[in-house]
């Protein structure tokens, strides 16, 4: 399972609300945990399958669900599996998987998708140039 506390704006804690938390909650509706991530305003965890979930601020794509829609639970990142470890930048998100390849989301107007471009992405993109 997965505890958070703290600020709570977008609902980043994951507990359904948008309420500051100053002692642990538990984030609803995801188990089998092994890793999370913590970004400014959103949260990462991947599970034990190799899927990666994500809940608080979107509004850049940083879940990676496909859409721009903040949410106070766990969605689950689109057409990723395999992961083994994950990272959360500002507002963007990135995932290694089993295979050796990078998969980036979220806000790009630096490049810090590593795709070549500066367009922002709802869903994740293969990093360039990286070989496994």
């Amino acid at each position: 399972t997965v505890w958070a506390w703290g600020h709570n704006d977008f609902g980043q804690m994951g507990d359904g609300t948008t309420t500051r938390r100053s002692t642990p909650v538990q984030v609803q509706g995801i188990t089998g945990v092994v890793a999370i991530a913590e970004a400014y305003s959103f949260s990462l965890a991947l599970k034990s399958d190799g899927t990666v979930w994500a809940w608080g601020d979107n509004d850049v794509g940083q879940l990676g669900d496909g859409t721009t829609t903040s949410r106070s639970t766990p969605v689950q990142t689109q057409n990723l599996s395999g992961v083994v470890a994950l990272a959360g930048g500002a507002t963007h998100g990135l995932a290694l998987k089993s295979d050796g390849t990078v998969w980036a989301w979220g806000h790009n107007s630096w490049g810090q998708l590593g795709d070549g471009t500066t367009a922002g992405r709802l869903s994740p993109v293969q990093v360039s140039g990286l070989s496994p």
